[in-house]
């Protein structure tokens, strides 16, 4: 499933590098603000989709001693990067287009080729959307859209979807905002689309910036692992309770799992060594993505 995000990421990478060029002369012909907010709005994807690459590349460096768990939080910081350069260079740069639109309005130019240019923009995006949406839907299993993308470690399924849907949004936005300029002739219309792009990606920028800084100080496992994680301690001969446990994901199907159980004080060192290992066995066998299980004995007086 690695290379199935992947392989999103170049998608995605292709169609934005392509419509913001479009965009860009398109922009250069009709001078409209929205078509300029839809050109950085596809430029700064492109830039993110960049990132994301340079994330999931480092994120599969193997442990060293400096870094003994490994670099699977590569991915959160560098799609943290995106949240960042989301909220600048797309929803604050459109915000402040749209505002000088509409304080100095001027008439769209060539409207025609600003409606053309962005209904095949909606059908690339809508493309590429397609594919995030069938990669998201095939990992959430039972979770709702907006569950899966709150909890999972993919973040590159994250960033990419919530991209490509904001895109859709904010063309539709942009399409409506040209053709109410030339209808009705007033270009404030035009600023306003802007506007409204720049709000719509500030939104996006939060909602992405607040899951990643969730899985950087370090997010705990979904509950049903845990759960499930405890049943199977508690279940083991000798293993009197479950004083603590705790757990980290510290990256794609990479959990870290730790705890202390309580034994009796005539409990063997065999016995509560075999307890832990058929544990971690049958909570990796459940699992596949706790990788890693500490768990300390204590003895119940």
């Amino acid at each position: 499933m690695a290379r199935e995000g992947k392989k999103v990421v170049f998608f995605a990478l292709a169609a934005n590098l392509a419509i913001a060029l479009c965009k860009l002369a398109v922009y250069f012909l009709t001078r409209s603000s929205s078509m300029l907010s839809e050109t950085i709005h596809s430029a700064a994807d492109t830039g993110n989709q960049i990132l994301i690459l340079v994330g999931l590349k480092r994120s599969r460096k193997p442990e060293d001693p400096s870094h003994p768990f490994g670099y699977s939080k590569e991915k959160f910081f560098w799609s943290f990067l995106v949240a960042i350069q989301l909220f600048a260079l797309g929803g604050l740069y459109s915000i402040t287009e749209g505002i000088k639109k509409i304080a100095h309005p001027h008439p769209v130019e060539r409207p025609i080729l600003a409606v053309g240019l962005l209904l095949f923009s909606m059908a690339a995006e809508g493309f590429s959307f397609a594919k995030a949406r069938k990669a998201v839907l095939r990992e959430k299993g039972r979770m709702s859209v907006l569950k899966f993308l709150r909890r999972t470690a993919k973040t590159e399924l994250m960033v990419v979807y919530l991209e490509d849907l904001a895109a859709l949004v904010g063309l539709s936005f942009a399409l409506l905002a040209v053709l109410l300029s030339v209808f009705t002739g007033n270009s404030v219309f035009d600023g306003a689309g802007s506007l409204a792009i720049g709000f719509l990606l500030v939104w996006v920028a939060f909602f992405l910036g607040r899951e990643m800084h969730s899985l950087i100080v370090g997010e705990a496992a979904p509950g049903e692992v845990m759960e499930f994680a405890r049943r199977t301690f508690e279940a083991q001969p000798g293993v009197e309770r479950v004083i603590y446990l705790k757990s980290m994901i510290l990256g794609d199907n990479h959990i870290l799992l730790a705890g202390k159980l309580g034994f009796s004080p005539q409990t063997s060192m065999e016995t509560v060594s075999r307890a832990v290992d058929r544990a971690e066995q049958q909570i990796r066998s459940r699992y596949p993505e706790v990788k890693k299980i500490f768990m300390e004995a204590d003895v119940l007086k």
